[in-house]
């Protein structure tokens, strides 16, 4: 298991994953800062207005969560960069065909598999630390610059806000990024595996929670994205995690056992 965990940091160290992953989660988590703070109101509009639910007020980021409230809208869309992540890390192995040379190196697959997920989920955790880091020092300078109290922040439970939305960051995003090794293992193409797991997480759940109310309560997708943001008005953390983290089971269980069973040549 060493020994594939040090093949996949090997690979990870590409600059094209440095500063094309790694450099786009760091991008997405100020951009939602600056976003979060530059269209912050002094009161929430009306409740008639379609925009209350997206909207955050001057006293919200005033608030002991405020300190990393723009990195917690970000985690959502990080997710999904870890999915595409762990996809195609998966799916270019098999499109390159290095998959056979890692296994006569590696013989055991459990252990192949588990060194790359373990290398994959090290290196997500700490891209998601380096992010949030970040968007704090954003956030504290955005605040001096509109005139809002971060006396709140650094409080314990202030801490204790950042800290939790780190960890919830993480594991939604090791739940995308399993889902998305599963699906890479499946299909195996590039492409493919993007276009159904894209597809899916984008425009199809998005569709179908227009026309079923509780489409939040079940879909995949929406599940994990409400664990990002630590809960939400349709469905609570509770719910959220718990049914994420069964499907998160079930993809690991269906992806490790066609890994260990599946020739590699079909």
């Amino acid at each position: 298991m060493i020994r594939a965990l040090r093949a996949e940091l090997q690979k990870l160290r590409r600059p094209s994953i440095i500063y094309g992953a790694g450099g786009s989660a760091v991008a997405f988590a100020l951009l939602a800062t600056a976003v979060t703070f530059a269209t912050a109101k002094a009161r929430p509009p009306r409740v008639l207005d379609v925009a209350a639910s997206l909207t955050t007020t001057l006293g919200q980021l005033a608030g002991s969560d405020g300190l990393s409230r723009g990195f917690s809208i970000a985690a959502g869309v990080l997710g999904l960069l870890v999915f595409v992540l762990f996809m195609t890390s998966v799916t270019s192995e098999y499109g390159l065909g290095t998959i056979r040379a890692m296994l006569t190196r590696q013989p055991a697959r459990s252990r192949l598999l588990a060194g790359k997920l373990v290398a994959l989920v090290g290196c997500v955790a700490a891209a998601l630390l380096l992010a949030e880091v970040l968007s704090i020092g954003a956030a504290v300078a955005l605040a001096h610059a509109r005139g809002i109290s971060t006396n709140a922040w650094f409080t314990g439970t202030g801490l204790r806000h950042a800290a939790t939305d780190y960890a919830n960051a993480l594991l939604a995003a090791t739940c995308f990024g399993v889902v998305g090794a599963t699906i890479g293992v499946l299909v195996r193409s590039t492409p493919l595996a993007l276009g159904l797991g894209i597809a899916w997480l984008g425009p199809v759940e998005h569709i179908l929670q227009l026309s079923w109310s509780n489409a939040a309560s079940w879909l995949p997708g929406l599940l994990v994205d409400a664990i990002a943001a630590g809960g939400t008005t349709t469905v609570s953390y509770q719910r959220a995690l718990t049914i994420s983290l069964a499907f998160t089971v079930i993809a690991f269980t269906i992806g490790v056992a066609t890994f260990l069973r599946r020739d590699v040549s079909t």
